[in-house]
Formats: C-alpha cells, structure tokens, sequence
C-alpha cells in the first residue's frame, strides 16, 4: 500500500491543513495560525450565499487509489463522496454517497471487491465496489476518521482518529467493532496492519508509534525516540521492522518484535511527511517539507539519493511495485517519476493546477494516479509521463 497522505495544507484554495502534529511546539503553533488564516479565507472568499465553505471547495480530490487488479480507480473527495472510476477509459461508474465531511481517505480490499473510506463526519464505511452500495457504517469515534484500511486478508478494517485519541479495529463482514486501541495520548495519524495481518502500528501527535495485537487489541511495544509528533508509521514487507515519518525532521527504522530504534534517517531540515519501504524492503523513500524526497538504505540507514527537483513540499514518495522507480507528489503541482537505483529524474507529471496531494502507482507499474486541490485526479502513463484521463468529481 502507498504512504498515507498528509492533511492539506494552505494553498490559494483554503484546502485544509497540514498533518495535526499540534504536540510538537512550534509546529503546532504553525497549525494554529494556518487555520486562522483558513478561517479568514473562508469568511472573506466563499461565494456569496454559500453557508459552509465546504460547499465552495467541495470537489477538491484528497486522495487517489487503484484496485488491486488495476481496472479501478477510487477518489475520497472534501464534498462527502468517494468515487469509483473505470482505469481505462476515466469513465464514472459509481458515486459513494453518505458521507457528510470530508472523505479522508479511501482504498480497495485486498480482493477489490469492497472500498472503505474514512471521513471528517467521524465514521468510516465500507462498500460494494461493483456496485456502489453502502454495506456497513462503523460508528464510534469521536472526532474525524483520517485512515481506514483492511487486513491483508481482507477480513478486519483500522480506523484511526484524528483527535479522540485512538485507533479501532472492526470486523469487515457484520461492521462490529471488535477492539479500541488506547494508550496514546494525542490524536492518531494512521494505523496499517502488517503484513501477516497478526499487528496493527499505529503513528500520533504525542510522538509514538506504537505496536498493537490484532487479535485481542494488545499493546505490545511503545516506540520512543522521536521528539514530535508522528504522522505515518508502515511495517517492511516481511513484517520484521517499522518505518516512522515525523515532525522532528527525522524518519526512524525500528525493530518491530522488541521496539527498539535501528537507525535515525538524518539528512532532511524540515519535517517528515512520510516513509515507506520498497516492496523488497531494501530501501526506505521519505518525503519533506524540505522540498526533497530521499532513498536511504534500510539496513544500515544511510543515504543513497536525494531527489531535488520539486520546488516546494514533496507530501509523498511511493515505490513502484517492482521497486525501480518512485513517484512523488509536490505542493508545486507536479508529481514526478524517478529512477530509484540512480536517482535520476524520469518524468514530470504536469497538469495540475494546484497542489498535488498523492501519486501512487498501479498494480503493473504501467500507470500513476494523481489526487490534486484542482479538483481532479490524473492517470498518467509511467513510461513517457503522458497524461491519459482527466478524472474530474466536481464537473
């Protein structure tokens, strides 16, 4: 799966901010003042007789996904809907309506048959990819649902909120919840399983990952180390070790069966976006608000390569599925494609208007989807960076 995507930042729409770090001192002074500045934006910009500025910035498409056979796309839009589209042609197929906030994040099962989303109206849901239909609502967080995924087998959901503190784990088929993950003591960014399905890490504002059971909701391991808050936090494909993104600028590699920190990733010069390893989990890509992205080592946590072409945030950085490239995602607007052996630059993705939120690749690698703040997502093909749809919610 490709990094979770950091919470929207400023741009010349007021398109949400930055991930809710808010723990980590000055940067959650930072977040306070760019939500004053949303909130002055909206009070003075949204259209005459409009009620919520949500109404004027609705189509802005937060995130992008393919199925896992690579025939479908599904797009998590700020006007309460996900969107199931057809790869090939761009065609809509399905509007996932019921929602009534923000749709955070949106992905496939590992079969493709069901999408779960996660929303800013404090509840994820899961439905019918093939047709669209609403199959569970899971209720019970207390503030906005900011990631949602399932197991490798397909038969648990993890939600994690942004503010109530904890992550839950529900069970697909029936929507019951089955546990609450407590201990930390900020709000969580993101909860994903490992690859066995047997752990749940979890990443928060209060500056721990934290590794859970699956089974019985167990806290297994805190992991220190990290001096600001936390925003993403994957296991390595073998499930042997954990990558950690944060706000102290630093990435970690950690050992997932005691806890204890390997390496501290040094290099950047400003926060963490997010870390992912490559699908061999040799190599670990991070993403900056330095304007870099970097390709480390992860055995020994050395730096490899620092793609710098981007000039502003790069929000994220993704393996290709056969690991020879990495596609990042800018708020300048582009996504770019990458040689991860060399560290060359392949292509420059350009189209987009504004920000760039996520690129992700699909199953074969042949293709790109890109989820931007100009209220589109694009399919781009790899090879020679051509744009091949224009998938547009909010026309």
């Amino acid at each position: 799966m490709g990094a979770l995507r950091p919470r929207r930042e400023l741009t010349r729409r007021p398109t949400r901010s930055a991930p809710r770090w808010r723990s980590s001192g000055a940067f959650g002074l930072w977040l306070g003042l760019v939500g004053l500045v949303i909130g002055l934006a909206v009070a003075v910009g949204a259209p005459a007789g409009t009620a919520r500025h949500a109404a004027y910035y609705a189509p802005l498409v937060v995130n992008a996904a393919f199925s896992p056979d690579g025939k479908l796309v599904v797009t998590g839009s700020a006007d309460g809907t996900a969107r199931i589209w057809d790869a090939a042609s761009g065609r809509l197929l399905h509007r996932l309506k019921g929602h009534t906030g923000w749709v955070e994040s949106a992905v496939f099962s590992p079969d493709g048959k069901l999408v779960v989303t996660g929303s800013e109206d404090d509840t994820a849901r899961i439905w019918e990819a093939t047709s669209g239909r609403l199959l569970q609502t899971l209720r019970g967080h207390t503030n906005a649902v900011v990631s949602a995924v399932f197991s490798p087998d397909g038969k648990l959901v993890v939600t994690a909120a942004s503010l109530d503190g904890t992550a839950r784990v529900w069970d697909a088929a029936s929507g019951r919840l089955l546990h609450r993950l407590k201990g930390h003591t900020d709000g969580v960014n993101a909860a994903t399983f490992s690859p066995d399905g047997t752990q749940i890490v979890t990443a928060s504002d209060d500056g721990t990952p934290r590794v859970w059971d699956a089974a019985s909701g167990r806290l297994l391991h805190t992991l220190k180390g990290h001096t600001g808050g936390v925003g993403s936090a994957v296991f390595s494909p073998d499930g042997k070790w954990v990558v950690t993104a944060s706000s102290d600028g630093t990435p970690r590699v950690w050992d997932a069966a005691s806890g204890r920190s390997l390496h501290t990733l040094k290099g950047h010069t400003d926060l963490v976006w997010s870390a992912v390893f490559s699908p061999d989990g040799q190599l670990v890509v991070t993403a900056s608000r330095d304007g870099t992205a970097r390709i480390w080592d992860a055995a020994s946590g050395r730096l490899l390569h620092t793609l710098k072409r981007h000039t502003g945030d790069v929000w994220s950085a993704v393996f290709s599925p056969d690991g020879k490239q990495v596609a990042t995602a800018s708020r300048d607007g582009t996504a770019r494609i990458w040689d991860a052996a060399s560290g060359r630059l392949l292509h420059t993705l350009k189209g987009h208007t504004d920000v760039v939120y996520s690129a992700v690749f699909s199953p074969d690698a042949k293709r790109v989807v890109t989820a931007s703040g100009d209220w589109t997502a694009r399919i781009w093909a790899t090879a020679s960076g051509r744009l091949l749809h224009a998938l547009q919610p909010g026309r």
